[in-house]
């Protein structure tokens, strides 16, 4: 059970996937754009405490054009876990807090939801699982970053993820 809920945090946290919708604006792809890429978050201060408590090491990023992403959550032992599937990423500027919806394929079948943030090559991003039911309220855009609930608490920054740009 241990093991299901850290590759469900994990892939809520870590990022579980990011996205964005298609758009006929050019406007519109330009904020798309922004998450496009690779992303790396690693250290004490940018892996959110919730991860680091499973052993989280780094976490390499990578989200496509095509509303598609590859996470790998690396461990401290060096341990590989790999996580595949499609985002959705809510309207607004990239500069603004943005909601986001992960469809996790691989390795199994759940949904995150969250919060994301992206200033220059900075991404800060709060995700949790959502379907099946862990007993987690998604962070919101209104709550700001620290407002995902669990067990009826809010976390704080258990959850929040700071990823680099590369």
């Amino acid at each position: 059970m241990k093991k299901l809920l850290y590759s469900a945090l994990v892939l809520a946290i870590a990022v579980t996937g990011f996205a964005c919708s298609s758009s006929s604006t050019g406007n519109d792809k330009d904020k798309a754009d922004a998450i496009v890429g690779d992303w790396v978050s690693q250290g004490a201060t940018n892996v959110a405490p919730g991860l680091q408590y499973f052993k989280t090491a780094r976490i390499n990023a990578n989200f496509a054009e095509n509303n598609t992403y590859n996470v790998v959550s690396i461990d401290s032992t060096g341990a590989e876990v790999t996580f595949t599937g499609t985002y959705v990423l809510g309207d607004g500027e990239a500069s603004a807090i943005r909601t986001i919806t992960l469809e996790q394929a691989e390795p199994s079948k759940l949904t995150s939801k969250g919060i994301v943030q992206i200033e220059g090559s900075t991404m800060t991003y709060e995700v949790i699982q959502t379907d099946p039911a862990i007993g987690a309220e998604a962070p919101t855009v209104t709550g700001g970053f620290g407002s995902t609930i669990v067990g009826g608490n809010a976390t704080g920054a258990m959850w929040i993820q700071k990823y680099t740009k590369q």
